[in-house]
């Protein structure tokens, strides 16, 4: 028999239930499980794969993010109507821009980057976050992935968390204004070719760019492999490495 979620009609609330993060702000915050990863610096120059996304990428809310077929694009993204419901009930536009992203499988650095951490069937995504845009506190549950099928699908991955697991490359260096919160924790002041990674059923995350620069970004998210977790094992901010 398949299982499905049920969200009622908030998807925060459905998300934080099956986390296991205690959700105290007075906590301080460790690196790992209790915050985010840094996995290590890529030194490639990521310039070229920049310009090359930048004028594909497409303002996105939160119910057009995850469009990656026509059905979707035509019938919309299951989870669309819970998230837009926590928005308008916190008394925020339900359309708000959340980031700019296009698919970027075709970039090659990009691809490189995906292999070397492992990933099977990986998600390779290119964000920019521009001046205003945010987005909100929440916990993935990784809509888009086909597995789901455009519904609340129990996946093998909601099962079992540690066989998928979601990456962030930062094209380039942290500028005053950019926010990224994971947890407790705010990761900043990151270099072009910091990665880093989390909890994904578990930690609560949010993004906004306050600042007069665009912030770049490359997102992955895939299913895990013994390479994935021996990197894993290594992670350290100060591993630099070129693929």
């Amino acid at each position: 028999m398949t299982e499905y979620e049920n969200w009622g009609d908030s998807r925060w609330e459905y998300t934080k239930s099956q986390s296991k993060w205690h959700f105290d702000p007075s906590v301080p915050p460790t690196p790992g499980a209790d915050s985010y990863t840094h996995v290590c610096r890529f030194t490639n120059d990521f310039t070229d794969a920049i310009v090359k996304c930048l004028p594909e990428a497409k303002a996105s809310t939160w119910s057009s993010r995850n469009n990656y077929d026509k059905k979707i694009e035509q019938e919309g993204l299951y989870s669309a109507t819970p998230e837009e419901n926590d928005l308008i009930r916190a008394g925020a536009n339900p359309k708000m821009e959340v980031f700019k992203r296009t698919e970027a499988k075709d970039v090659e650095i990009f691809r490189r980057v995906a292999r070397w951490l492992g990933l099977e069937d990986p998600s390779i995504k290119f964000h920019n976050q521009t001046t205003g845009q945010m987005l909100v506190w929440h916990i993935d549950n990784f809509a888009a992935r086909p597995e789901r099928e455009n519904s609340y699908k129990v996946t093998e991955f909601d099962k079992d968390p540690s066989t998928m697991r979601r990456f962030a490359v930062m094209l380039d260096d942290w500028k005053h204004g950019q926010v990224f919160q994971l947890g407790n924790a705010f990761f900043t002041q990151w270099r072009a070719g910091d990665c880093i990674t989390w909890e994904w059923r578990d930690m609560p995350h949010a993004t906004c760019n306050m600042g007069w620069w665009d912030r770049p970004m490359l997102q992955l998210t895939g299913y895990t492999t013994e390479v994935t977790k021996q990197i894993l094992n290594k992670a350290n901010k100060n591993w630099y490495l070129e693929v």
